[in-house]
Parts: C-alpha cells; sequence; structure tokens
C-alpha cells in the first residue's frame, strides 16, 4: 500500500512541475509578443507638401506647417519663385 502513495505523490509531482514549466512558457512567449508589439509603435505618417509622397512622420522634414521627403522640396516649396507660380 505504500508504495502505492508513493507513486501517486512522484505522480503529482511530476505534474505539478510540468504545469508550471507550461506556465513559466507561456509567459515568456506573451511577453516576448508584447515587447515586439511595443517596439514596432504605430507613427503617423505626413504628406509631402511638395510632391505629395507619405511618409514616418519621424523622417520627414518640417517647416512651419508643411512636411517635405527631402531638403529639395522643402527648398524649392520655400523659393520665392515656386510662390510667385502658386498664385498664377
Amino acid at each position: 500500500m505504500s508504495l502505492l502513495i508513493i507513486r501517486l505523490l512522484v505522480f503529482v509531482l511530476v505534474f505539478w512541475a510540468g504545469w508550471r514549466l507550461w506556465q513559466y512558457w507561456q509567459g515568456f512567449q506573451n511577453q516576448r509578443v508584447e515587447d515586439q508589439n511595443g517596439k514596432e509603435g504605430h507613427e503617423s505618417m505626413v504628406r509631402c507638401a511638395h510632391c505629395g509622397l507619405h511618409l514616418p512622420s519621424s523622417e520627414a522634414l518640417k517647416s512651419g506647417d508643411h512636411y517635405f521627403c527631402c531638403k529639395e522640396h522643402r527648398e524649392e516649396f520655400n523659393s520665392p519663385d515656386s510662390q510667385d507660380d502658386d498664385k498664377n
């Protein structure tokens, strides 16, 4: 009879250890997924005032209320010649 109880206790101990290991693994996987989602982050997109290209706001150049994809477009947009063309 005592051998049966020992086997039952070993079985319960092994089952409990496996259950805890599985819970630990699931928590680790969930934390990893949350970390990856946090790193990706969602960033707003802005439109180049000169050519209309959409790009992330962190990569855009800002001048006043306008965003630009490159310095050439910013300079062209802000040059007096282009503003005269817009009025005609």
